[in-house]
C-alpha cells in the first residue's frame, strides 16, 4: 500500500525534535538496539538524547529529508575521506546513554574504520518509518527521491544495513552487499553496501 500523494521536504531547524522522534521510534526495536542497550525501558529513555545528537549535525550539515511526521532520511555528502566532526560529541552520547557508552563508541569505530574511501558519494546515516506507518512506501519514497538526484550527478552511495531482511530492501534499490561485520564479538553484523553510480538508469536498461 502507498499513499497516492506523497511530498517530501527538505528538513529545517525547527524539525530537530520532530527527525528526532521519528528516529527514536523507529529504532527502538531494530536488530541492534538490544545489543546496544538490552533493556527496552532504558533504551527508550536513551534514544531521544542520542539521536538528538544526529538531527541537530545532520539538520544542519547534511541533508535531512522528512514526509509529513511519518519518515526521515539523513544523508552526507562525504568527499574522500569519511567523518563527521560533532562538538562535545562523547560527553553528549556519555549523558545520553549512560552506561552503555562503550557499545555505542565500539559501533563508531567499527563503522568509521569499514566506510569506503577515495571515492565521493552520499552516505545514508538513517533512514527511518515510524512504526505505525510503515510498509507505505515511504522508506521507499525517500529513496528514490534521494537516488535520482544522485544518478543524475553520477554519483555512488553507501549505507550500512543492520539485518539481512534490511539488506534484501535496499539490494531492490541498487545497493550491492559488500562483506559483512561485527562490531564485537557478540554484536549482530552490520552489512556495507554500496550503490554505483547510475544506478537506477543501469537497472532500467
Amino acid at each position: 500500500m502507498t499513499h497516492p500523494y506523497i511530498t517530501i521536504r527538505r528538513a529545517e531547524p525547527d524539525d530537530v525534535a520532530l527527525v528526532t522522534g521519528l528516529l527514536a521510534a523507529a529504532f527502538q526495536s531494530g536488530e541492534f538496539g538490544p545489543w546496544l542497550i538490552p533493556d527496552p525501558r532504558h533504551r527508550a529513555l536513551a534514544y531521544p538524547g542520542y539521536f538528538r545528537i544526529f538531527a541537530e549535525h545532520a539538520v544542519e550539515h547534511g541533508h535531512v529529508h522528512v514526509i509529513d511526521q511519518d519518515a526521515v532520511a539523513l544523508w552526507y555528502a562525504v568527499d574522500n575521506e569519511f567523518g563527521i566532526v560533532i562538538d562535545d560529541y562523547v560527553q553528549r552520547l556519555r549523558q545520553a546513554v549512560g552506561p552503555a557508552l562503550h557499545r555505542f563508541l565500539a559501533l563508531d569505530q567499527a563503522m568509521h574504520h569499514h566506510h569506503p574511501t577515495g571515492q565521493p558519494h552520499d552516505y545514508l546515516a538513517f533512514l527511518a518509518v515510524h512504526p505505525s506507518r510503515q510498509r507505505r512506501g515511504l522508506g521507499a519514497a525517500l529513496l528514490t527521491h534521494h537516488h535520482a538526484g544522485l544518478d543524475d550527478e553520477g554519483r555512488p552511495a553507501f549505507l550500512e544495513a543492520t539485518g539481512p531482511a534490511t539488506r534484501r530492501v535496499y539490494e531492490r534499490f541498487g545497493f550491492e552487499a559488500l562483506v559483512p561485520y561485527q562490531v564485537t564479538p557478540d554484536s549482530p553484523q552490520l552489512h556495507p553496501m554500496w550503490r554505483p553510480a547510475g544506478a537506477s538508469r543501469a537497472r532500467v536498461t
